[in-house]
């Protein structure tokens, strides 16, 4: 019961871990669209 108890906060961390981490990009691709295409542009040239 224990281990089951462990894998199962375990995972409910990793969730939460990945959901925090996709919203911080979404929320940064919106604030600094500008940004993010002036590094593409300097990255390809």
């Amino acid at each position: 019961m224990s281990l089951i108890k462990v894998g199962i906060i375990v995972e409910i961390f990793l969730l939460l871990g990945v959901f925090l981490w996709v919203r911080k990009l979404t929320i940064n691709k919106g604030r600094q669209p500008s940004l993010s295409k002036r590094t593409i542009k300097n990255l390809k040239f």
